[in-house]
């Protein structure tokens, strides 16, 4: 007994062993529960808090010496650690507001470390699909149960709705909804070539043509936007003949949702009572209430974060800086007083001046031409997911530099397909089998 503790003790002490045994469990159950959280964790406290638990643990199981001098000589990683030390000293030399800097710090520490173990796993034959495998399924468990609910048992709802995903917050931001059933569904998609899938194949494409419509019942032209761009990557990058099936799914249920509106009406009809109780006007054609939306105001909040700015090249800083220009759009509109600036990359100026910006671009430029590289090399996942990201963050998102935003969803994305696409295609990663 003595020699096995012995050999126990000794196994655990020494740095080639520890990331076989705990570290190699806790990373990516660490990535893969905060990422198919978006769908299925009910609050923040769940969702963020087990991405710093089981992160924490897998650092301290884990020999990051290799990565670290893999970051210290990658022009990707070391333009992203510029971004974020820039944004951070900023925000620092302008605190507005105590309680948004602890948060800030917050969400800073907790993307870093999203971040670190994402590159980890890059590496991993295995991890990542099986990620956008649970994350596929549990959303489209999800988008399946908040249908079924909201449209056909739950009361003061109504078919045909903007949907939200009733498992978080009791029912979420139907923008928030579609972004993430969009990413979900794409991810799903370009996972469809693998030879291997967890479920039958006629099963897997239902559920990525049940999360596509999702996405379109939410009626979220951010996702709808997204949705194109990521396929449109995707098609570019694999080619008709290996891109064709993933792009009729999105098209067809495109076509579904904008051609559905009698449909909804008449299964609203059906669940009223009696005529009277249906809502005025009943369901409209979903075209036309795309349309009457809008910018929601969009050009009004961007016109107020431009005021706000006294040095392009500065910035504001994050934390406290809302008031700078909330007090504006209060003033001279009538708009609802809106927590965020609605767009990632914008925010990112009015936060970061010119300079923020910049290096910005400058990790968003060497992550395309890698995940561009990695398209040639047969894996375009990663080049349609981050179009997709930028095409949904261009008109909303809190802020690219923290976690513990109010949508939530900057880290997943963004930063994932965006560190991927570092990782694997840096000059010094061990190829993946992907």
């Amino acid at each position: 007994m003595k020699a096995l503790s012995l050999v126990l003790t000794t196994e655990f002490a020494t740095p080639a062993s520890r990331p076989s045994l705990l570290g190699s469990w806790a990373a990516p159950a660490a990535v893969m529960g905060f990422v198919a959280g978006h769908s299925c964790l009910p609050n923040g406290w769940l969702h963020l808090g087990w991405l710093l638990v089981a992160g924490l643990v897998a650092c301290a199981w884990t020999d990051w010496r290799p990565q670290l001098l893999r970051w210290c000589t990658d022009p990707g990683a070391l333009a992203v650690a510029a971004f974020l030390f820039w944004m951070t000293l900023r925000s620092c030399l302008s605190v507005h507001s105590l309680d948004e800097m602890r948060c800030g710090l917050l969400g800073l520490g907790l993307l870093v470390l999203f971040c670190a173990l994402v590159w980890q796993q890059s590496d991993k034959r295995e991890s990542l699909p099986a990620t956008g495998w649970t994350l596929g399924i549990t959303s489209a468990l999800a988008a399946l149960l908040s249908i079924v609910l909201s449209y056909f048992i739950l009361p003061n709802h109504q078919a045909g709705e903007r949907l939200m995903n009733l498992l978080v917050h009791g029912g979420l931001n139907p923008v928030c909804t579609g972004l993430i059933f969009g990413f979900a569904a794409l991810w799903l998609a370009t996972l469809m070539e693998y030879a291997f899938t967890p479920m039958p194949r006629w099963l897997a494409w239902a559920a990525i043509a049940l999360l596509h419509f999702a996405a379109f019942l939410s009626g979220s032209r951010g996702a709808m936007l997204a949705l194109v761009c990521g396929h449109a990557a995707l098609l570019l990058a694999r080619g008709w003949r290996r891109g064709a099936a993933a792009a009729c799914v999105f098209v067809l249920s495109g076509m579904l949702y904008f051609s559905s509106a009698p449909l909804f009406a008449h299964m609203a009809q059906w669940r009223a009572e009696s005529a009277a109780a249906v809502s005025p006007g009943g369901i409209t054609d979903h075209l036309q209430k795309v349309v009457e939306r809008g910018d929601n105001s969009r050009l009004e909040i961007y016109r107020a974060g431009w005021h706000a700015v006294s040095n392009v090249w500065t910035g504001t800083g994050q934390w406290g800086a809302r008031d700078l220009w909330q007090c504006e759009l209060q003033a001279k509109t009538n708009i609802c007083m809106m927590s965020h600036l609605h767009s990632a990359f914008f925010a990112t100026f009015v936060h970061g001046g010119i300079i923020g910006t910049v290096l910005l671009l400058m990790s968003l430029v060497i992550g395309i031409r890698r995940a561009c590289s990695l398209a040639v090399r047969g894996d375009a996942t990663w080049i349609a997911l981050l179009a997709f990201g930028c095409g949904g963050l261009l008109f909303d998102g809190e802020s690219l530099t923290s976690l513990a935003t109010a949508p939530r969803f900057e880290g997943l994305l963004f930063w994932l397909p965006l560190t991927v696409a570092l990782a694997r295609g840096s000059p010094t990663s061990p190829r993946a089998d992907s």
